[in-house]
């Protein structure tokens, strides 16, 4: 436990770090995000372990389209991803 000096410049500090910046203040009080579903590693994973047996029994033609289907698939979900986190939050005024 902290001794009563200790707090109050705990206390200190947590007031002027509010006052200086709040929308880290409010950050660190809220804790980290939720991580999404790591839904790139498992298709990635999915798909090479699946490749040689699509190829064995449908052909190389089927195994190459499934490679495919699956590169478009990463880069639709990076790209929502991206957009996702570049869009500007709706900060209020300084007014």
């Amino acid at each position: 436990m902290l001794n009563e000096s200790e707090a109050r410049a705990i206390d200190e500090i947590e007031q002027r770090l509010r006052a200086t910046d709040p929308a880290f203040a409010q950050r660190m009080a809220t804790g980290p995000a939720p991580r999404p579903f790591p839904a790139v590693p498992v298709l990635c994973v999915t798909v090479f372990l699946s490749l040689p047996f699509i190829a064995l029994l449908c052909g190389p033609r089927a195994a190459l389209a499934t490679a495919d289907v699956a590169a478009v698939t990463v880069v639709i979900i990076l790209a929502r991803r991206h957009h996702r986190t570049t869009r500007r939050p709706n900060l209020p005024s300084d007014a």
